[in-house]
């Protein structure tokens, strides 16, 4: 029996501790879902795997009526769950994986509720006493809600955040935003793991205006523009420099020649 002081654990550990692809795929699930470490995960394996075992010893005694009873029981419990749709039958049990399993956790469906802005901050309100379900407050981040207790999920009666205009509250937000928000996951868990991000073409909806487009222009067409920015500043000059008339230099000669005879009448 053991002693209580020491109780087992209720998860099974993986049995290689260094698997490039496992320890990726947790890593991901980790930063996805906001989870403390990875023994959550391997607690949510472990439940999908004795789901999965116990679908499996069912198929193989489905003739027995107490199988077909365990049967019904399991599906309604799933469904219940919302894990699995109206109508699913055993190989949507076998077909399970833990993403179904940690979907349902509290804390994934508080951010995708919109009541906080990611996952982390998802479960900080919930062990902060901020949210409540039914109006009575859940401290357990890992808490499996059904479909009934989905829509009854909001801030607590207790909390500040039931103020519309809080800080902490996060802004509604719409599917864009959770797209963004998965590849921006998907960016951080690739440069966690040593891998350079793909590049990816983002085709701008804003066009430039026509003053703002740029102009490419050929061979020909920029020397023409020189020839003529050439000629253009040839003008200028010439427009610029002082004009001398013709008639003007005899006159200035004339003038000259009765000053000097007036200087030498004076004299005389």
């Amino acid at each position: 029996m053991g002693d209580p002081r020491f109780p087992h654990k209720h998860y099974d550990t993986p049995s290689h501790p260094w698997q490039k692809e496992r320890i990726e795929k947790e890593n991901a699930l980790v930063h996805q879902y906001g989870l403390r470490n990875k023994r959550e995960i391997w607690r949510a394996n472990t439940r999908v795997r004795e789901m999965r075992h116990q679908a499996r010893s069912l198929t193989a005694n489905a003739t027995s009526v107490q199988a077909q009873k365990e049967c019904k029981l399991l599906l309604a419990r799933l469904n219940r769950l919302g894990m699995l749709e109206q109508g699913a039958d055993l190989d949507e049990v076998l077909r399970m994986s833990v993403e179904k399993l940690l979907d349902r956790r509290l804390q994934t469906q508080v951010y995708l509720q919109g009541l906080a802005g990611t996952p982390s901050q998802a479960r900080q309100l919930i062990t902060h006493g901020h949210i409540a379900i039914d109006g009575t407050v859940s401290r357990v981040p890992g808490m499996l809600v059904t479909r009934l207790q989905e829509t009854l999920i909001a801030y607590g009666s207790g909390s500040p955040l039931t103020n519309d205009l809080h800080p902490v509250r996060p802004k509604p937000r719409g599917e864009a935003d959770f797209t963004n928000q998965t590849t921006d996951d998907d960016v951080k868990t690739l440069a966690k793991n040593g891998k350079p991000p793909e590049e990816k073409t983002v085709t701008n909806k804003k066009e430039l205006a026509p003053k703002e487009q740029p102009i490419k222009a050929d061979e020909n067409t920029a020397g023409e523009a020189k020839k003529d920015a050439s000629t253009a500043v040839t003008d200028e000059e010439k427009n610029k420099a002082p004009k001398t008339d013709a008639k003007e230099v005899p006159a200035a000669a004339t003038s000259k020649i009765e000053d000097d005879s007036k200087t030498s009448e004076e004299q005389a």
